[in-house]
């Protein structure tokens, strides 16, 4: 760079240079997103009245709020009532938990645009790997000749000297084409809804996704290395995950206002209630079942598990037997056959891989046998 020269890389070189950016960056929207979540549910926990929680604490809470869906909830209501139990009445223990979720969209926002830039520059960097990950990925979906003439294109990329911006971003365009090219060939093999969600595991991409990767990869190219080639890299010109991240990295915590301000936000999502009430309903399942009986039996070598409160009157076996019955019409047959009744602070659920029409007696006759 030095007395007007140029760096000049190979097109292994970037790839390397980006593969490792890449994971750095992944590391960085984690560490980030986990201090600030960590720092906010401290605020809360304070403001709130709630009393004191130590740092170990609010980085653990923060940890299993970032898990997305009912798994995260259910672990942070466990951990709230495990570090907690003395400070923490289970009237509102469902309500702290409804809002610390709240309080995280935030942040599993930014891990969300981590994850899609992410899986849209690897796509891009599996295709440079002409030993490994080109021929595992691509092999079942290309014909001999045409995986031979991809791995020949990546090894030339690979090859390629690359001295300017105009190289460079020739370069990543070229990258783009090969994968574009070989998603195409997939595409014609097989419709998308055949491919469902293997695709993705696959690493074939469907053409409306491939406009998306191209922008994810340019963009993150030209924020990495452009300034190699002597392209500006303007704070406009940064990925909405760069400027998130920016902002994190620079201590930018939310206020407890606007905390209280995005949780009432959040909490009035029509989305949002709906995940809400499934977290009641978990919770409320979780109090009766400190007094709960498990069984574990055999039905034709296959495992069936049976929980069930104390002293249950044969007038609730009967009402889950009919719904047991009525999930049988819609249950496919396959995997888990799950079925579960709350009555009052009555709890039966059953479980059994499988299942057939005859089972439902023979588990009806157990249920009867247990009480």
């Amino acid at each position: 760079m030095h007395g007007g020269k140029m760096a000049v890389m190979t097109g292994k070189q970037i790839k390397e240079r980006l593969e490792r950016d890449l994971g750095f960056e992944a590391n960085r929207a984690r560490l980030l997103t986990e201090s600030s979540a960590s720092s906010e549910i401290s605020t809360y926990w304070g403001r709130k009245g709630l009393g004191d929680l130590d740092e170990k604490t609010c980085a653990t809470l923060a940890k299993a709020a970032l898990v997305s869906g009912l798994a995260g909830r259910q672990k942070l209501s466990d951990l709230i009532q495990k570090a907690t139990s003395f400070k923490t009445k289970d009237g509102n223990l469902t309500e702290i938990v409804i809002e610390i979720t709240a309080l995280v969209l935030e942040h599993q926002k930014t891990l969300n645009l981590s994850r899609s830039r992410a899986s849209c520059v690897n796509a891009h960097l599996n295709i440079l790997e002409p030993e490994r990950s080109l021929p595992q990925i691509y092999s079942p979906l290309l014909s001999n000749d045409e995986l031979k003439r991809a791995v020949s294109r990546s090894n030339l990329l690979l090859k390629k000297n690359v001295s300017n911006s105009v190289e460079f971003f020739k370069w990543i365009q070229d990258t783009h084409d090969l994968l574009s090219e070989i998603s195409r060939v997939e595409q014609d093999l097989e419709s998308e809804d055949e491919l469902g969600e293997n695709s993705v595991k696959k690493g074939a991409i469907s053409r409306k996704a491939l406009t998306t990767y191209l922008k994810q990869w340019e963009l993150f190219a030209r924020e990495k290395l452009g300034p190699n080639f002597s392209i500006e890299v303007k704070e406009e010109d940064v990925s909405p995950l760069t400027a998130r991240l920016n902002k994190l990295e620079n201590g930018a915590s939310r206020t407890w206002t606007t905390i209280l301000g995005d949780i009432t936000d959040a909490k009035t999502s029509p989305a949002f209630q709906k995940r809400a009430a499934a977290i009641n309903e978990k919770n409320t399942l979780t109090s009766s079942l400190r007094n709960v009986n498990n069984y574990e039996f055999e039905l034709t070598g296959r495992p069936l598990k049976i929980q069930m409160t104390s002293g249950l009157s044969e007038d609730i076996i009967s009402q889950f037997t009919r719904a047991m019955k009525a999930q049988f019409l819609v249950y496919s047959g396959k995997n888990q056959f799950n079925v579960s009744l709350q009555s009052g602070n009555s709890v039966v659920t059953v479980s059994l891989s499988n299942a057939t029409k005859s089972d439902l007696k023979k588990i009806e006759e157990i249920l009867l046998q247990l009480i």
